[in-house]
């Protein structure tokens, strides 16, 4: 995962968050659908932290879902048009959310620190 400081943290706070009431319908969806709305769901995420963090929101949001696919948070198959389509997958989805959770380092120096962790830090990394 290539990402700046700041997209590392809009991709932290997601899965320290909003992460963990993510649900889809167990329909099969073409990439880029899914990307446009996890990038969906990381803006209304970090948005509280300004544009900045904001604007991060698509690099985060790809490197997670790319990460889940990969995972098999989402099983894929070719489709007889030449695509790929993507279908979410809750329980294996869940256990590697967890995994991500307790991998990263973000997340667990939040977990460890207070209430204002988040602001505090988003304050610094967008100012």
């Amino acid at each position: 995962m290539s990402l700046s400081e700041l997209e590392q943290n809009v991709f932290a706070y997601y899965l320290a968050t909003a992460a963990n009431d993510f649900d889809a319908a167990t329909r099969w969806y073409p990439y880029g659908e899914l990307l446009l709305s996890l990038d969906d769901k990381f803006q209304m995420a970090a948005r509280k932290f300004g544009i900045k963090a904001r604007s991060c929101s698509k690099p985060a949001a790809k490197a997670f879902l790319d990460h889940m696919i990969e995972k098999g948070g989402w099983e894929s198959k070719a489709n007889e048009y030449g695509g790929t389509m993507h279908q979410f997958q809750s329980a294996t989805f869940r256990k590697e959310l967890k995994e991500l959770q307790a991998a990263n380092p973000i997340v667990q120096e939040a977990q460890g620190a207070g209430p204002d962790f988040w602001p505090e830090k988003f304050a610094v990394l967008t100012a």
